[in-house]
């Protein structure tokens, strides 16, 4: 009788080298339940074998999982009173364990700042459950691709992909105050909503890494200049994210700093309306707890896919970045324009190549401590 009771309470927590141990020579589990417990070691992600045989009376999912990659998934139930209820209110969906970390939806009602009327905007947030009385911890987000599941079969989900976010007991959230407006949310035109259920599915695939040690900045002068480059594959579907969704490239060091390219989905100031603008940006990913700065100059190029149309390019002369300020960059041109094919772009290869060259011209670093 203590079989089932041991299986439920110590499967979740016990090693597969103590159960072996202790548990097996030890008769108190029947051939099956030591088979599941083994079944379950060899297929972390397949919950459902072990459950099956004896479901758990407590969410467990991935308690101790140490995979790197995962998905997150959320029913908001009676969605019509939660787009009645105010501003700041707010849903979180079950915890899911990605390398090591406990992490959950957040949903919130919220409104835009440049909107004028009160009009009620989804939040969408990846906000980790981890204790903020641990100080050390900290999970590495390569990227994270925020989805609103489409109820319809040729409706395409509604997306946004933020990326190389660092999270700790500082940082604990990141996504898009203003995914998508509930007025849009809930046209059923859309299909995200489903008015007999009353109900919008929501999802993040993320995409961790082992964060790499941080090492203090060493100035390198033996090498001040360099090029940064990036493809964009899909640019169809990249534009049809959400504003603020971004790309970013490896690093690259210059000068002993490590620079990277931040291509992002923007609105531009002297634009109205709703239209996308393509931006990208120099961005230094340096230490923010180190006073560093420095002075540099760069050409910005986009590549055409054509010859006989010549590349796009935009300068910037002696801009200074530091610790607070450790980006600059150009909102280019619309999407439109983009992927107007009398600009170079080849709809065939459906991508965009850019390059950013570099002259570090001064730098300085300081550590806080």
């Amino acid at each position: 009788m203590l079989g089932p009771a041991l299986f439920k309470i110590r499967f979740p927590l016990i090693s597969k080298e103590e159960f072996t141990k202790k548990i097996v020579p030890s008769d108190l589990l029947s051939k099956d339940e030591v088979i599941a417990v083994y079944q379950f070691h060899a297929l972390p992600n397949c919950r459902g074998i072990s459950d099956g045989l004896f479901p758990m009376q407590f969410p467990t999912n991935g308690r101790i999982s140490d995979r790197k990659e995962g998905t997150l998934l959320m029913d908001i139930e009676k969605v019509s009173e939660f787009a009645r209820e105010d501003f700041e209110s707010s849903r979180y969906s079950e915890k899911v364990y990605i390398n090591g970390v406990s992490w959950k939806i957040m949903a919130k009602i919220k409104t835009k700042s440049e909107s004028t009327e009160n009009e009620k905007w989804l939040g969408f947030f990846y906000w980790c459950d981890a204790t903020k009385k641990d100080s050390l911890w900290r999970c590495c987000v390569r990227s994270a691709t925020c989805r609103i599941v489409s109820q319809k079969n040729r409706a395409k989900n509604s997306i946004g992909i933020f990326c190389d976010r660092v999270f700790n007991n500082k940082l604990t959230n990141w996504g898009f105050e203003n995914f998508i407006s509930f007025a849009e949310l809930m046209d059923s035109s859309k299909g995200f909503y489903n008015r007999e259920e009353d109900k919008v599915t929501l999802a993040i695939d993320v995409t961790t890494v082992d964060e790499p040690k941080v090492h203090k900045l060493i100035l390198d002068h033996n090498k001040s200049t360099g090029t940064i480059s990036m493809e964009i594959e899909k640019v169809s579907e990249f534009s049809r994210e959400i504003f603020l969704s971004e790309r970013k490239c490896e690093t690259v060091y210059i000068k002993g700093f490590p620079w990277k390219i931040l291509a992002k989905i923007e609105k531009n100031n002297e634009s109205t309306g709703n239209e996308k603008f393509f931006c990208f940006y120099l961005w230094c990913d340096a230490p923010k707890e180190e006073n560093w700065s420095c002075k540099c100059s760069a050409i910005f190029r986009i590549f055409s896919q054509k010859s006989g149309v010549p590349d796009y390019r935009r300068e910037l002369n002696d801009q200074v970045l530091d610790n607070k300020e450790n980006s600059w960059g150009y909102c280019f041109f619309s999407f439109a324009e983009l992927m107007n094919t009398s600009k170079g772009y080849d709809k065939s290869e459906d991508k965009v190549t850019l390059a950013i060259d570099v002259i570090v011209k001064e730098a300085k670093t300081e550590d806080k401590s």
